[in-house]
């Protein structure tokens, strides 16, 4: 028999919902993990493909090549950042509370790290994406030791 059983002390259980937002925050970190790594490879490739769009507004795409044209460091201040936050869920998945406090962190830096470099102004959605993730995680705390 197993010990645990017997004396009543279970493993603790990880709620649905924290297993979703966790499988989520590994595919968006993984994406943006590989991302971070090939982007400054492929930049101007990339940015010569959105040159050659019919409907191409060079003022609407000013920020997006600024960040395309970025370079090595930023892309692995955001690779870091992205393996914090990986990493951060990875904890909690193994129900740690530590794994939050990485993950928050890690990823309120990553939002600011743009404005920072390039005084790009950060976006709503971004904010708000943020926001909701780190809510939602917060949500579990409960759950984590």
């Amino acid at each position: 028999m197993n010990p645990e059983i017997i004396s009543g002390n279970e493993a603790p259980k990880r709620p649905v919902f924290l297993t979703v937002l966790c499988i989520l925050t590994f595919v968006a970190g993984g994406i943006e993990f590989i991302s971070a790594l090939f982007t400054p490879v492929f930049a101007e490739q990339i940015i010569e493909l959105f040159k050659s769009a019919p409907n191409y507004d060079e003022a609407a795409m000013s920020e997006a090549i600024t960040i395309l044209r970025a370079g090595w460091t930023y892309y692995l201040i955001r690779a870091v950042l992205t393996l914090g936050s990986l990493s951060g869920a990875i904890l909690m998945w193994k129900l740690k509370k530590t794994g939050f406090h990485i993950y928050a962190l890690s990823n309120l830096i990553a939002l600011f790290v743009p404005m920072l470099m390039f005084s790009i102004a950060i976006g709503w959605s971004s904010i708000l994406v943020t926001a909701c993730f780190i809510a939602l995680y917060a949500l579990h705390l409960k759950h984590m030791k």
